[in-house]
């Protein structure tokens, strides 16, 4: 064996007794609280999870407790490395910047061991109730944890304050939490993001560029307007290529109507919860757009339609999902693909590949 793969030996093994030691801790504290005041959905006021932290700081070593507005009192870095991007750790104010779904895990809250592990963590505010004279336990890869548990998802840092500070690395998930991707439904997607525009001519002319290909792949007619002598900027073909650097795919039809239906109300944005989660315009920036039309672009285009399928394009007087052919295509082409070198307000969300 060589000396760098001993030395990532050593260090996988040093990374799973860390993960152990947190997990054993982390449930024989829950099953004490347990034990007392039982394991269910007691907790049920407005920070559901600061009120579990509490509770279980009776039955834990807990030196601090951090409500979502205070995290970074929690954690002692504001920023975690993703595959995608760089997550702000004082933006995990809800369970869906976990990874997690909106309707059982709402608000955050972070805690700190007595050994100096932090953790983030949103509470199961639906959670089954235990039995308190059964205690069960899963066993995997030698770590033995409570099912007792089983209704808190978060991500702790075996390392505390030394670095990477990466998820995956030393940031470590705990119950099915993640970071940089956002859980709606049964979709994990990104946050939005303007997409880096791509001049049509540099990939038209190229069948073998990257863009050409996840563009093509999609059928139907996704080349309308475009030629190999067009020097305008084009962000859909912006968006494919960073979406597919993610990890991920531009949205369908139906999952841009999943989507839109989490952040409409009768048909008119509304600033939700969510879609400051995903980085949309709050209620008050977007009444404040007047005239201008954004978008989030999907991922196949359609013949009889100007649009993108699964684009999503909404104005100050109205919200879009689906093909919106009442648009023109120099509308289309100017505004929602950024014709124009000037137009880059289009925002795009991926969903993660399976």
């Amino acid at each position: 064996m060589t000396i760098p793969a001993l030395m990532t030996k050593i260090s996988d093994t040093v990374k799973e007794k860390k993960i152990a030691v947190f997990e054993r801790k982390l449930s024989k504290g829950a099953d004490l609280l347990n034990i007392e005041y039982g394991i269910g959905p007691y907790y049920k006021g407005a920070n559901p999870s600061y009120e579990f932290a509490q509770a279980l700081s009776k039955h834990l070593k807990i030196v601090t407790i951090c409500d979502k507005d205070n995290l970074r009192n929690c954690l002692p870095y504001e920023q975690i490395q993703t595959d995608i991007n760089l997550s702000n750790v004082s933006d995990l104010k809800t369970g869906s910047k976990l990874g997690l779904d909106s309707t059982n895990y709402v608000d955050t809250a972070g805690i700190v061991l007595g050994d100096g592990t932090p953790m983030i963590f949103s509470w199961n505010k639906n959670c089954p109730v235990s039995d308190p004279d059964s205690v069960e336990y899963s066993v995997s890869n030698k770590k033995v944890k409570s099912l007792n548990t089983n209704c808190i998802s978060g991500i702790y840092d075996i390392n505390g304050a030394k670095g990477p500070n990466k998820f995956g690395k030393d940031v470590i998930s705990f119950n099915g939490a993640s970071l940089g991707w956002i859980k709606i439904g049964n979709l994990e997607v990104s946050p939005a993001f303007i997409p880096t525009p791509i001049e049509v001519s540099s990939f038209y002319s190229d069948p073998t560029s990257k863009a050409y290909k996840l563009m093509q792949a999609t059928g139907g007619c996704w080349n309308w307007g475009l030629s190999s002598t067009n020097n305008k900027k084009n962000y859909w073909a912006g968006a494919f290529v960073q979406c597919d650097a993610m990890g991920g795919t531009l949205t369908t039809q139906s999952q841009a109507n999943t989507i839109a239906s989490k952040i409409l109300y009768n048909g008119q944005y509304r600033g939700t919860a969510l879609a400051e989660d995903l980085g949309l315009p709050s209620k008050a920036q977007f009444d404040s757009m007047d005239g201008n039309t954004y978008a989030i672009y999907g991922g196949g285009h359609a013949c009889n339609s100007s649009y993108p399928v699964g684009s999503i394009a909404f104005r100050n007087d109205r919200f879009m999902g689906k093909f919106l052919s009442n648009q023109g295509i120099d509308e289309y082409t100017n505004k929602v693909l950024g014709g124009s070198s000037q137009n880059g307000n289009g925002y795009a969300i991926c969903v993660k590949k399976k």
